[in-house]
């Protein structure tokens, strides 16, 4: 049976929907959950630090759900029901007009946001990490550090920690998975 760390990872401030979806997230779990929150103002360090305690006490899978990221009830199940080694949800980013965190490459070498989205589990170029599900496993085999920022040569962000991450994970012939049919908002001023 799988034994689940579900991370959250945040700068300090929550929405107070996050309460109440995290209530419902553990409530509709078909396994073990273990809670961990993370607060820091570095994103990939928060994820790292989340990373290493699933991998240092025995769990099978880590799940991370943003701070600012409210997934549907049922969401861990089906994740796991893919049983994949990294698979997430489609959300989208906190601006308008929308448009999802999830990127594809093209047969051109380009990447990008699908367009349009799948209607079923696809495999993605990269997903987004504020609800992502990761196995174990796969974190013992994916090359450190798994989370990190990629800088320009002229101090500008080339690469995000969640693209940074799918990138380690194909290194070592791991593949990201999409479910377009899981519901998570992503929350701001309003959902996303």
């Amino acid at each position: 049976m799988p034994k689940v760390l579900l991370g959250i990872p945040h700068g300090g401030i929550v929405p107070g929907r996050m309460l109440s979806t995290v209530v419902g997230l553990i409530a509709h779990a078909p396994c073990p959950v273990t809670l961990v929150e993370r607060e820091g103002c570095l994103g990939p360090d928060n994820r790292g630090i989340l990373a290493a305690l699933a991998v240092e006490h025995g769990f099978t899978h880590l799940w991370l759900v943003d701070g600012d990221t409210a997934p549907e009830p049922e969401a861990l199940k089906k994740l796991l029901a893919h049983g994949k080694d990294i698979v997430g949800a489609s959300y989208h980013y906190r601006r308008d007009p929308p448009q999802s965190v999830v990127k594809i490459l093209t047969p051109e070498g380009e990447i990008r946001t699908p367009d349009p989205m799948p209607a079923t589990l696809f495999q993605a170029h990269a997903i987004g990490s504020g609800c992502q599900l990761i196995t174990v496993e796969a974190l013992k085999r994916i090359p450190q550090p798994w989370f990190a920022l990629k800088w320009g040569a002229h101090g500008q962000l080339e690469q995000a920690d969640d693209l940074w991450f799918c990138n380690q994970a194909r290194s070592v012939g791991i593949e990201t998975w999409c479910d377009p049919t899981i519901k998570a908002d992503h929350l701001g001023f309003k959902a996303y």
